[in-house]
């Protein structure tokens, strides 16, 4: 598409690693939770698909975040997955860097997320053979 559209990449592209690694490392330690949940609670599954639908349409994918405001448009912000993908179009498409505040929110909550549901998913993983 950036070829149809004749947008040709700069200098931002070299950050484009950063953010494949932030989304590598949310996307880790959402996996590890909710694989955990799913093998515990069977019903998480269902669940996901709905959760996962709306947070498709919460992300800001489909639309840029600043067509949103008020109450909806906090909630946006909030959720980092927003950040990564405004990071995305910064470089890709607009050949800026990123929001610090909120691409850095996001790697910050990667950063927290990801040891926690490791270790945790390692602590429960003795009683995993059991719920098989």
């Amino acid at each position: 598409m950036m070829v149809f559209y004749g947008i040709t990449p700069s200098g931002a592209i070299f950050l484009l690693p950063v953010v494949i690694v932030v989304q590598a490392m949310l996307t880790a330690a959402l996996a590890l939770l909710l694989s955990m949940a799913n093998l515990f609670y069977r019903d998480v599954k269902y669940l996901f698909d709905v959760v996962l639908m709306v947070w498709m349409f919460g992300s800001a994918v489909v639309y840029p975040v600043d067509a949103v405001g008020g109450w909806a448009g906090v909630l946006l912000r909030a959720n980092p997955m927003t950040a990564i993908v405004e990071a995305y179009r910064s470089i890709l498409l607009y050949g800026t860097a990123p929001d610090p505040v909120g691409f850095g929110s996001a790697a910050a909550l990667g950063l927290v997320l990801l040891p926690w549901a490791w270790v945790l998913f390692h602590r429960c993983e003795f009683r995993f053979a059991e719920n098989i």
